[in-house]
């Protein structure tokens, strides 16, 4: 069957706005970033299907002016796609790029026609236009996205291929094209391109609803695991990594560290600056543990006021250093928040590195909690270390 392009684009108009539509329609249960995201990618639709509407239907003496527009709204429809992927990752965006773009490339068109560089010159320009927007998002996908799934590679090959068949596309009216400007094109070129546009059409809404259902399910994820006022680990996380942790160097014989820490008199900040201060107070410490600890370590609030750390392939004289150091920091650090209020914020922690005679992770927080406990005892802004051989707390020097 050898179908004309303009049979392709009003199927391409069609499937364009369905897509749009029911990418709306099902945005509706997505966070605020994915349905932003969402959104962005339907209206890109829509233009799209705008852009191919009048191409299909461009016929009598306004061609020279609808060229144009359906060239702007093309390519504004295409960036709209770029800007939905930066929108999934949370990456900044600027909302005026996708109009500034079309508005652009529909001026350069213009200004092609009315120099009487005929439907040729058009075709370069617009091809390179979109060859450059396919290989800006297929960089997004497969290159800089986190934690890529299938449908991110999938993505990434299809705009890779759109991309590469817009640059033949350009190569193919450099060497010439007769066409009118009064009607769509109808050459192999073109039929190709149109055909490769209606399967990046279908096949690129399917994967774009697998990429927001994917960090959907990313974003619950991190919900389920972190705490919702510091962003750290939760208890039950916390314990399940430590858990790992744990047999990792059992069985691979290598260190492990377990530190304890509590912000000393937390009741008495909350008693004379408020609950809201207080949050405050604990969001600062947990802000300071996370910019001192390593990348493989973690960190989980375990209770109100009460952080616990898991450092990997460290010992027990690291870990003492590594304690000194956190309750160095945030002394320093959360002090010109305590000053606002008049209060001196500390914290008190206890460490134990594993040994032989620990069994479960348990025995590893039973201790660290308990030379915790002789560190409050002991006056408060302290470290307490349990040594293997003196199965008691060790005082680490200020």
């Amino acid at each position: 069957m050898n179908l004309d392009t303009a049979f392709i684009a009003q199927v391409i108009t069609i499937i364009s706005f369905a897509v749009g539509l029911s990418v709306i329609v099902a945005s509706g249960r997505y966070p605020i970033h994915i349905r932003r995201s969402l959104h962005a990618y339907a209206h890109g639709k829509f233009l799209l299907g705008s852009a191919f509407l009048v191409a299909g239907l461009r016929d009598g003496l306004w061609s020279e002016l609808l060229i144009p527009l359906v060239n702007g709204l093309a390519i504004s429809g295409l960036t709209l796609n770029y800007t939905s992927v930066r929108h999934l990752q949370s990456r900044r965006v600027w909302n005026a790029l996708p109009f500034a773009a079309g508005v652009v490339v529909g001026l350069c068109c213009l200004a092609i026609v009315i120099a009487g560089g005929g439907l040729a010159g058009v075709r370069t320009l617009t091809s390179g236009a979109a060859a450059l927007v396919l290989a800006a998002i297929a960089i997004e996908v497969l290159v800089r996205y986190e934690a890529r799934g299938i449908p991110h590679h999938v993505t990434g090959i299809l705009s890779v291929g759109l991309a590469f068949g817009y640059l033949v596309r350009m190569g193919s009216a450099l060497m010439g094209d007769a066409s009118p400007l009064h009607r769509i094109a109808d050459d192999q070129v073109e039929r190709v391109i149109f055909v490769m546009t209606f399967l990046g059409t279908v096949i690129g809404a399917i994967n774009y609803v697998l990429m927001a259902s994917d960090e959907f399910n990313r974003e619950l994820s991190r919900l389920a695991h972190t705490d919702g006022l510091t962003g750290v680990l939760n208890r039950r996380r916390f314990f399940e990594k430590g858990e790992v942790e744990f047999r990792r160097a059992r069985r691979h014989g290598r260190a492990l560290t377990v530190l304890i820490l509590d912000i000393d008199r937390f009741k008495l900040i909350n008693d004379r600056a408020g609950h809201p201060f207080g949050d405050r107070v604990i969001r600062a410490v947990a802000d300071c543990c996370a910019g001192q600890i390593r990348k493989e370590d973690a960190i989980g609030r375990v209770g109100g006021e009460e952080f616990a750390l898991i450092l990997p392939e460290t010992d027990a004289e690291t870990g003492q250093h590594v304690a000194e150091r956190l309750r160095a920091a945030i002394e320093r650090q959360v002090a010109g928040l305590a000053a606002e209020r008049g209060l001196t914020v500390t914290c008190s922690i206890g460490g134990v590195a594993m040994s032989a005679e620990h069994g479960e992770f348990s025995d590893l927080i039973a201790q660290s909690d308990s030379a915790l406990y002789d560190a409050k005892h002991a006056g408060r802004n302290q470290v307490r270390f349990v040594l293997p051989a003196q199965r008691r707390p060790f005082t680490v020097p200020a």
